[in-house]
């Protein structure tokens, strides 16, 4: 099965180097993100996710998006001997589209 990446004029799909994350659950987590008007504002993380990905469409539950999209920050990393796969952290929001 292929995993695309949902962003629009994102060109990745499944490649070793990068992770497919599927949307926060609705209500789950909160973040902060600061407003148009340069004000630190708390949203929920999915609807974060939305504006930050300019989507333009409803999220699916099928909807993934590639780790090209994060910040080296959003990750907790593993050791490079490590064979199991960085963790994005529960507040990453710094979504690159």
């Amino acid at each position: 099965m292929n995993h695309y990446c949902c962003v629009p004029r994102c060109l990745f799909w499944i490649k070793r180097v990068i992770t497919f994350h599927i949307f926060p659950e609705q209500g789950k987590h909160q973040v902060s993100l600061i407003n148009k008007f340069g004000q630190k504002e708390r949203i929920d993380k999915r609807k974060a996710w939305i504006l930050k990905l300019r989507i333009g469409k409803p999220v699916s539950k099928f909807m993934k998006v590639c780790s090209v999209h994060f910040a080296e920050e959003d990750y907790f990393h593993r050791s490079k001997d490590s064979k199991k796969r960085n963790i994005l952290k529960k507040i990453a929001v710094h979504l690159n589209s």
